[in-house]
């Protein structure tokens, strides 16, 4: 009687079968390998805002996957708003973000915990844009000027322009973002507004004028654009994760600085940019104006408080009652240092 199942007999059919087994038996390791690896990566939201220029560092860091070596499986994730931002932060959905500036500040005043763990981005790195029939600061009178939304670093960038040279009668509009701020210029919605690079750049190619560009704006006050945020209550209690984001956002600082064409190809995937000439010029932008180390520079701090303040933003009394030291800890930043992690990543 023929048995119910044919047993291959020949080498060929063997070895087909020994073969199989073989590879199934690789892609349960290697799956295995893989599900070990994820669970030993510590998973880290780290919401950012904006698409820009500004979060770079944390593109590169994230295709080059440096947080992996750290231990971290680091998830940027673009959220719009620095107050949804922070509003995310405070109800437990992140503990660290890239942000910074004046959002930090009216989150303290607030009684938030948000503070500045590093100052990444420690200038201005927006300029104002206008039609090119506005040729001096003065012209913007009786003007309409977009920024993304009130007290946000677009805000601060043209209300110091707006003291600076006394000037008055400025409809300021909030525009939502960068998108929605170019698509009313382009339209003649607005006058002018704010921006950071790409879209700087791609406007002067328009045929917009840069009425203040971002060195203009470091000379009439100091600023921190963007950095390492934190809670200071998870910050003290998890001070491994906040070091090891210090690391790898070094770390991806040095490949911009090093890697041009690495860097170029990040910037188009995460900024999208067809002209070549634009790309370069943005990288170039990015080359200087990154911190080493982003130790938190204090006088930023008290110039944007003190800019808040007049600009009835803050609240004065809340605001002399609160130290500087309530925005920031630099401690995490100089333990770094200390280490000898920065003299290592830059010889």
């Amino acid at each position: 009687m023929k048995d119910s199942f044919d047993f291959p007999s020949s080498t060929l059919t063997l070895r087909a079968v020994l073969k199989l087994t073989l590879i199934l038996l690789l892609v349960m390791f290697l799956s295995s390998s893989a599900t070990l690896h994820a669970q030993a990566l510590k998973k880290v939201p780290f919401p950012f805002s904006p698409i820009g220029l500004n979060c770079l560092p944390w593109f590169v860091a994230k295709d080059a996957r440096i947080f992996e070596k750290h231990g971290i499986d680091f998830d940027p994730v673009f959220i719009g708003a620095s107050s949804a931002l922070f509003n995310a932060m405070l109800s437990g959905a992140a503990d660290v973000a890239g942000s910074g500036g004046p959002a930090v500040i009216a989150n303290i005043l607030r009684g938030g915990d948000i503070i500045h763990i590093t100052a990444m981005v420690p200038r201005f790195t927006q300029s104002i844009m206008v039609k090119a029939e506005i040729k001096k600061p003065e012209d913007m009178a009786g003007k309409k000027i977009g920024v993304s939304r009130l007290g946000t670093v677009t805000h601060f960038a043209l209300q110091t322009v707006l003291d600076g040279y006394g000037i008055k009668n400025v409809t300021i509009l909030q525009m939502g973002g960068q998108p929605e701020a170019f698509a009313g210029l382009s339209r003649g919605s607005v006058d002018g507004a704010v921006f950071s690079p790409p879209y700087n750049f791609q406007l002067k190619k328009m045929g917009y004028n840069e009425l203040m560009s971002p060195n203009e704006l470091a000379k009439l006050t100091e600023f921190i654009t963007n950095g390492i945020v934190a809670r200071r209550s998870v910050a003290e209690k998890d001070k491994d994760t906040v070091i090891k984001t210090i690391k790898g956002t070094a770390e991806a600082i040095k490949i911009i600085q090093t890697d041009r064409e690495f860097t170029r190809k990040v910037m188009s995937k995460w900024m999208p940019m067809s002209d070549a000439d634009l790309v370069e010029q943005v990288y170039r932008f990015a080359t200087e104006n990154f911190a080493k180390e982003g130790f938190v520079p204090e006088a930023a701090l008290r110039g944007m408080v003190k800019q808040m303040v007049q600009s009835n933003l803050a609240d004065a009394k809340m605001a002399a009652a609160t130290p500087l030291t309530a925005y920031y800890d630099n401690r995490y930043v100089d333990e770094v240092k200390r280490s000898g992690f920065f003299e290592q990543l830059w010889k």
